[in-house]
């Protein structure tokens, strides 16, 4: 078995942003990430996005599920494993967040990246659909914050919309339009009610 290099990363879920690293166990990030159930960061520094509060550092249990979108740097892959595509620049909207980013589509592969429907568009692809030389843009607290990265893996079953990045606008303004996210749900019943 050969060793694991930890890889740095940062996840976001609908009202986290978490700072840390994981072991690399495949080739690529996305690859690993996309064939097991759930992440654990050991040290991790989580910020609430809700608040402006300072972040904490715990151990993190992520369900892949819950993850948005994944900040990866590092190499993309192994060269000589890389398929021929054809390249898309897009923005697409997932919870309180707005990615742009280029979107590799499979040489072959007809897709009409003019639909505004994520889920035709990223139809048949794996959860976490990787988004080059991108951005994140998302409100923290009472800011609105971009960040770039080399690649951005986007959950495309969250994806609420999606369109043709023309390079016009400030991704900021798209937030206006988003519903605000709250903190999930309590298991427990507070309320009283029977």
């Amino acid at each position: 078995m050969r060793p694991t290099m930890p890889v740095e990363i940062v996840l976001f879920t609908a009202d986290r942003r978490i700072h840390g690293f994981i072991p690399l166990a495949d080739d690529r990030l996305s690859d690993m990430l996309n064939s097991v159930p759930r992440v654990v960061m050991r040290g991790s520094e989580v910020h609430d996005l809700l608040e402006d509060g300072p972040p904490h550092l715990v151990d993190s249990v992520i369900p892949i599920g819950a993850i948005v979108a994944v900040l990866a740097t590092g190499r993309r892959g192994i060269e000589t494993r890389r398929r021929r595509t054809h390249i898309e620049r897009v923005k697409v909207g997932i919870v309180r967040y707005v990615i742009t980013g280029s979107l590799h589509v499979p040489a072959g592969m007809s897709v009409d990246v003019r639909s505004t429907d994520p889920a035709k568009i990223l139809a048949g692809r794996d959860l976490l659909v990787p988004f080059t030389d991108a951005t994140i843009t998302y409100d923290h607290g009472s800011q609105t914050l971009t960040e770039p990265s080399e690649t951005i893996l986007i959950n495309r079953t969250l994806a609420t919309w999606m369109e043709i990045d023309d390079g016009g606008g400030n991704d900021g303004d798209l937030l206006a339009d988003r519903p605000k996210v709250y903190h999930a749900a309590m298991a427990k019943d507070f309320t009283g009610a029977p």
